[in-house]
């Protein structure tokens, strides 16, 4: 699957924003003239750590939206995933999901940060401050499955498989 995600965003006055944990560069206030403007290198947020979120384009609008359900509170799947086959099934229908771009610039699962290019598919579901979204898997290619030692992977877009960023326990050979 993948169990964290990084990003990137602007918006750094968003409220949900202070939630994730931000990577590289971070913007410098430079006598006071608008800091909180500067664009970010990314974002990182872990599904099973503090207040996961993730960045969703739907509709040409892009928006952050809380990940997936960690607790049986609030009536939707207690999962920050869903499958596929559960989509096109017709089990995610009662829960009114809208089909969304999560833009995605990598991924993590088991020790390794893999790139990602165009984003994955995701579902949200509810309105408002109870909007949430579950990002869509699909089982895992060849190359997926020996990074990770995982069956299911994101719903890559426009992307046939992972390269593992440097870095990634699998690269250092740590397991």
């Amino acid at each position: 699957m993948c169990g964290a995600a990084r990003f990137r965003w602007k918006d750094l006055l968003d409220p949900l924003i202070a939630k994730g944990i931000p990577i590289g560069p971070q913007p410098k206030p430079e006598g006071g003239a608008e800091p909180m403007t500067a664009v970010v290198d990314a974002y990182e947020s872990r599904y099973w750590a503090g207040e996961p979120i993730l960045p969703v384009a739907a509709a040409g609008v892009l928006s952050l939206c809380v990940w997936g359900n960690r607790s049986a509170t609030g009536g939707y799947p207690p999962s920050g995933w869903a499958k596929r086959e559960s989509y096109e099934a017709g089990v995610w229908t009662k829960y009114q999901p809208t089909m969304v771009t999560i833009p995605l610039i990598a991924g993590y699962e088991k020790g390794v940060w893999f790139g990602i290019d165009q984003g994955v598919r995701g579902l949200v579901v509810g309105m408002g401050a109870q909007r949430r979204v579950y990002m869509l898997t699909v089982a895992a290619d060849a190359v997926y499955a020996q990074l990770t030692n995982h069956d299911r992977m994101p719903w890559l877009i426009d992307q046939q498989t992972v390269i593992p960023m440097a870095g990634s326990r699998s690269q250092m050979r740590l397991w």
